[in-house]
């Protein structure tokens, strides 16, 4: 797995944004937008406004009304269907306004997963073992020290709701002249947040260790600079550890998507249901 050179961990999470600004021709404008991926310094996100680099912009997160002025690093990926991604990040260094509270640089864990503390509602990507991990998965809860309530609390996966995906998301075509709205993410099951060592094997035995981006009952997103084809078979471990190695699941590889201009690309992981 390749080194992470972000100064704080980046996750994958669905925020609903109000981005407002001066367009090119010296007008305020307001637009609709959405994170795609974030950390504590900046974000990844999908607007229906063409922005330009350098630009300043206020950010709004609809969630909590939390706002701060963020600098438009420059494109992602090119517009489709008149949304654009882009990559921000906030010129207010003690503001965060996306109500998470994010790990220290440099923690040597096994993984990152959101979760709430089920007595005050703080949201945390918290540092886990996969002991822990495999506690959340199937008790549902565990048990850790809420620097909000000063006390031990019980933690799981968040009761609010966010959709998460790895892909853009389709629009509909619009009139001239409008922003278009973006559209609901439908899923039959939702997708969690959670950075998991994971290993993945071909069945011409090359293999990765790869980290999710978030997952599922059915599935996980992960991204890597290893070119993976659509519908292909794979054979997956998660969350995985050297010291312990679990039985090999059966999965498919079911979405793509290049991650901006670079070599690395977002795949989505299908699990494939147990031989009977």
């Amino acid at each position: 797995m390749e080194k992470d050179q972000r100064r704080s961990p980046r996750i994958m999470f669905n925020i609903p944004l109000t981005v407002t600004g001066i367009d090119d021709q010296g007008r305020p404008f307001e637009a609709e937008g959405r994170t795609i991926t974030l950390n504590r310094h900046g974000a990844r996100v999908q607007v229906a406004q063409p922005l330009n680099p350098g630009q300043t912009i206020r950010v709004v997160n609809q969630i909590n009304e939390e706002e701060a002025d963020f600098q438009v690093i420059g494109p992602i990926s090119p517009r489709l269907d008149r949304l654009g991604e882009w990559g921000i990040k906030c010129l207010e260094e003690d503001r965060n306004i996306w109500d998470i509270a994010f790990p220290s640089v440099g923690e040597a864990v096994d993984a990152h997963v959101l979760v709430e503390c089920r007595q005050c509602h703080t949201l945390a990507l918290e540092p886990l073992s996969l002991v822990e991990v495999e506690v959340l998965e199937t008790a549902g809860l565990f048990s850790k020290l809420c620097s909000q309530c000063q006390v031990s609390t019980p933690w799981g996966y968040p009761l609010r709701v966010f959709e998460v995906d790895c892909k853009p998301y389709p629009m509909a075509p619009a009139d001239a002249g409008t922003t278009p709205p973006l559209p609901e993410n439908r899923r039959r099951a939702v997708r969690k947040p959670s950075q998991l060592p994971a290993r993945l094997r071909d069945y011409y035995g090359e293999s990765e260790v790869i980290q999710t981006e978030n997952l599922s009952q059915e599935g996980f997103c992960f991204s890597s600079a290893r070119k993976y084809l659509v519908g292909q078979g794979i054979l997956v471990i998660c969350p995985f550890s050297k010291d312990d190695e679990r039985p090999e699941v059966r999965a498919r590889i079911v979405r793509e998507e290049r991650l901006g201009d670079g070599d690395r690309h977002f795949y989505g992981v299908r699990l494939d249901p147990p031989l009977r």
